[in-house]
């Protein structure tokens, strides 16, 4: 999981219930052919097959919500017994206090550092913060920089979620849209630009607004550039259509992302929604250390929508991704 808009380079492999889901699959489509009452309800093979990718996503949805905070690992392989001890081992807040104990740095002064953590690891939610914008100040501003490599599922990436945008809800205006996590504007270049009349960018790192506005300052319909961390984004109410948020969510601790949700459904014109395309972790969450970041659950994203109070109108998985890569789901949210 990275920032800026760029996907995960982290294996996923396919567990139990995709094994059982697909042997399921294979029993229907036997029931169907031999005749009998599957048959009887559902003549036309496409009506039968929609039956059956709709009966899954029930399965995936309800699945998806029955533990929605899990046990996880870190890419040490460390594991955890829920989310709530990463925040409080590596972001917590400052006004929430803590263990701390008092070091001395080669100089000989007093340094406060939180209890149980080596002095490389982040003490604090800035710290958080801090460690995962140098990891993206390292990576070149260029598309195989902020995709880790996978520059070429960018067609691919791009082709799903034009479909996605286009079958959206009735009511979603056309006028302006945001990236947000925006890295060089990978996203607003190749998709928002072609379907809205004004489109913004959010990003924190300096290097990638500046490749950006290069790429991007004299094509018609580009808006402001605005270098700000989204734990720190605040929009003006009522104006966007939508806002586009891919691979950077899990940059922002939970308390963080619902408030950052919160403030985006204020922002949100008459009929625009939240769009939220993120990888999804099968079994339990995964902290990168490297970059600070987690993968999350299907089940989590969901909880925390609903602490936002947004409501899930349109969803949809992303087809056609390399099988090494995390499953990636696409929410619209209001």
């Amino acid at each position: 999981m990275s920032s800026s808009g760029s996907p995960t380079t982290a294996k996923a492999t396919t567990d139990e219930n995709e094994r059982r889901i697909e042997a399921w699959k294979e029993q229907k489509v036997v029931e169907w052919h031999k005749g009998g009452k599957l048959r009887d309800r559902f003549p036309d093979v496409n009506e039968f097959r929609a039956w059956m990718e709709t009966q899954i996503l029930k399965a995936k949805q309800k699945a998806a919500t029955k533990n929605p905070n899990p046990e996880g690992v870190d890419s040490d392989g460390k594991r955890y017994r829920n989310l709530g001890e990463i925040w409080e081992k590596y972001a917590k807040n400052p006004e929430k206090g803590g263990k701390h104990e008092i070091k001395k740095d080669n100089k000989g002064q007093k340094k406060r550092r939180r209890k149980g953590l080596r002095k490389s690891e982040c003490q604090s939610r800035t710290d958080w913060y801090q460690k995962g914008k140098r990891y993206w100040q390292n990576a070149p501003p260029t598309l195989e920089g902020v995709l880790g490599g996978f520059g070429h599922i960018s067609p691919l990436d791009i082709q799903e979620s034009k479909k996605f945008i286009k079958s959206l809800p009735k009511g979603v205006g056309r006028t302006r849209a945001v990236d947000l996590g925006a890295g060089i504007g990978r996203v607003a270049s190749n998709l928002l630009l072609g379907m809205f009349s004004r489109v913004d960018i959010v990003e924190q790192d300096k290097s990638y607004v500046d490749a950006a506005k290069a790429a991007l300052s004299k094509v018609e319909g580009i808006g402001s550039f605005d270098e700000v961390g989204l734990q720190d984004y605040k929009p003006e109410k009522g104006i966007y259509d939508v806002m586009w948020f891919q691979w950077v969510l899990g940059h922002l601790p939970d308390d963080d992302l619902v408030q950052l949700l919160s403030r985006c459904r204020a922002a949100l014109a008459e009929g625009g929604v939240l769009v939220v395309k993120e990888n999804m972790s099968r079994k339990g969450f995964i902290l990168d250390k490297e970059d600070m970041s987690v993968t999350r659950t299907e089940g989590m994203f969901r909880e925390l929508f609903i602490k936002a109070g947004l409501k899930i109108v349109k969803e949809a998985w992303q087809s056609n991704f390399p099988k090494e890569l995390f499953p990636v789901k696409m929410f619209a949210l209001r």
